[in-house]
């Protein structure tokens, strides 16, 4: 199963939309599609929509690949190890999502566009490379506070 979401905050038919014509053009194959859509009002053709759900653990643990905008579930789909695809909302604030994914990829190997248009051949990408990791050169942040008190 792939999900997808959107968010709840704020629409974000652009993706939805691409999302479908992707389906449509047989790129996610026989796979089933979960579609978180939030406050969009675009009707998916392909997949079961659903606004929001309490939680999306089990839904995130369940799929194979996500594809996501640039919120708070990216960090949720980085702790659980899932392949992701990101795409930011511009509506957020200040495009506060374009800024936390650009940041993000700085430290890890995300698959993420500003591009619509860019979904489909990161999936393809980002479903060969498997989940995104941090880079090696960035510590942890247990390795962080051991140094800080070793200097006590």
């Amino acid at each position: 199963m792939i999900l997808v979401t959107a968010g709840t905050t704020m629409p974000f038919d652009e993706l939805l939309e691409q999302v479908d014509t992707l389906a449509a053009q047989g790129l996610f194959g026989d796979e089933a599609l979960e579609i978180q859509s939030g406050q969009s009002a675009y009707r998916m053709k392909h997949g079961n929509q659903f606004r929001a759900r309490a939680s999306l653990a089990q839904t995130i643990a369940d799929a194979s690949m996500v594809i996501t905008h640039g919120g708070a579930t990216v960090i949720q789909l980085l702790l659980a190890r899932k392949p992701f695809v990101a795409v930011p909302n511009p509506r957020g604030a200040g495009d506060h999502q374009r800024s936390f994914l650009s940041g993000l990829a700085e430290v890890a190997d995300i698959s993420w566009s500003t591009e619509i248009s860019d979904v489909g051949p990161l999936f393809t990408e980002r479903r060969t490379l498997g989940a995104a990791a941090l880079r090696a050169k960035w510590p942890r942040a247990a390795d962080i506070v051991r140094n800080e008190k070793a200097s006590f």
